[in-house]
């Protein structure tokens, strides 16, 4: 009975798929450019009748894109994300789809579905576990569910900046193995979103404002201890009922990187916004492994090639777009709150030696091993 429900379900799930590829996702189909990639700006192991598409920007990768002609051999990549149209994340899917599309022309057809079009996140992390989908970009810490040492991300404080985050990243080749084991293989991972910060309904000048804050989180225990830390009463709200719960005062506040301030509009419902920048977090974009194995190794060397282009113009565009924002807040009314951030990180200090006797982390002692960690970046790289 049980083979039966989950054959019927892979059925399902596949007509959904074909369904929603009839549905026009956001057109991602290539023109060609100009000229093959040069021996000396192509990586190695790369063709030679790859076509260049290094210097192409986003808009002239769009107008490309809509040139290239697809035959019957050609291999359809359903690449998702949860994020809308319009925001930076899900423009630098799409951009990634016209490189790849352009880049290879008409060998590989990407498909953009933004906005959960092939289900949330989790349902299509799923769906590539099962072959029902290649691509997706997501948070990097979403992948904690695989990998538990990517938690610590997401701690109050833990980090001091992107780069010191992405340093821990690298030294942990247990996340790496975690990762691979699940079966999905990582293009580009540093794709440094705006730090995280704090809003309310009043003023959040220090820790001691936060006592008896009601504080939307996620069903994760890393929110709930960062919320408890600073001394707030955490509420699990789903992320699709954030700005209702704000609005109905279900919820006081809560936290988020920053552009998501403006752009989920919890701004309307809470005005006051202190940048402690509490974490650092990144989006990632990612392969099955199942299809990635299939790729020929000199497909697979451009794929990663067009993830470090698409993170440079993400890094390049989302510290720009939130300065716009940031002006276009304070014209709504928002109040940018001149918070002691010292009184925050005061309040959350013993966090991390508590969560490393919990079973949070794969690692034992991880906490110990980053403040190490840590120290090493800040030697090699002083301020």
């Amino acid at each position: 009975m049980k083979r039966t429900l989950a054959t019927l379900l892979a059925l399902t799930l596949v007509c959904g798929m074909f369904s929603a590829c009839s549905k026009n996702p956001s057109s991602s189909a290539s023109g060609t450019s100009s000229g093959a990639i040069s021996s000396s700006s192509q990586p190695t192991g790369i063709s030679s009748s790859i076509v260049d598409v290094s210097s192409l920007s986003v808009e002239e990768a769009s107008k490309q894109a809509a040139n290239v002609q697809y035959g019957a051999d050609t291999k359809v990549v359903r690449f998702g994300n949860a994020g809308a149209l319009g925001e930076t994340g899900p423009t630098a899917c799409q951009y990634y789809c016209d490189l790849a599309n352009i880049a290879f022309n008409g060998k590989y057809r990407f498909d953009f579905y933004p906005s959960e079009q092939l289900g949330n996140e989790t349902t299509m992390l799923e769906n590539m576990q099962m072959g029902l989908q290649e691509v997706m970009m997501t948070t990097l810490s979403t992948m904690a569910t695989y990998s538990p040492d990517l938690n610590i991300l997401d701690m109050a404080f833990c980090f001091t900046s992107s780069e010191q985050a992405q340093y821990y990243i690298a030294q942990n080749e247990q996340i790496w193995k975690d990762l691979d084991d699940a079966g999905y293989v990582f293009v580009a991972y540093n794709l440094q979103r705006n730090p995280r910060m704090l809003f309310c309904t009043w003023p959040l000048e220090n820790a001691s404002d936060m006592k008896g804050m009601k504080y939307r989180i996620p069903n994760l225990p890393i929110f709930e201890a960062n919320a408890r830390a600073m001394g707030a009463t955490p509420v699990v709200t789903a992320y699709s009922e954030y700005t209702f719960a704000l609005m109905q005062g279900i919820v006081d506040g809560g936290d988020s990187a920053k552009d998501a301030y403006y752009s989920a509009g919890f701004y309307e419902s809470a005005p006051y916004a202190s940048e402690v920048d509490f974490a650092y977090p990144f989006e990632s974009i990612f392969f099955a492994k199942s299809f990635w194995d299939t790729l020929p190794a000199e497909d697979q060397e451009v794929f990663k090639s067009l993830g470090s282009q698409v993170e440079k113009y993400y890094n390049d565009t989302i510290k720009d777009a939130w300065a716009e924002m940031k002006t276009e807040l304070i014209d709504k009314g928002v109040t940018f709150v001149d918070c002691d951030r010292q009184s925050f990180i005061d309040a959350t200090s013993q966090l991390g030696y508590e969560l490393q006797e919990t079973d949070l982390f794969k690692t034992e002692k991880l906490y110990e091993k980053v403040l190490a960690w840590n120290a090493e970046f800040e030697k090699a790289n002083p301020a």
